[in-house]
């Protein structure tokens, strides 16, 4: 539904969290396969805070997000 909305969004879809100190992600489109593990909370909030600095950065994508290997 959102996907077809009309609305500006950015979907994201992590691996299971960790609670690691560290900003380390890997963005893969949908229907992509992702490369990577579990992601720390850390590394996501860098990356939303990338895209409110930002808001044309990945309109209308939905993306997975983890830790590369």
């Amino acid at each position: 539904m959102i996907e077809n909305s009309g609305l500006d969004y950015t979907i994201l879809r992590p691996e299971w969290f960790t609670n690691a100190n560290e900003v380390d992600y890997a963005i893969t489109q949908k229907g992509t396969p992702e490369k990577g593990s579990a992601i720390s909370r850390k590394s996501i909030a860098a990356f939303v805070a990338t895209l409110v600095q930002n808001p044309e950065l990945h309109n209308k994508e939905n993306l997975g997000i983890s830790k590369p290997n």
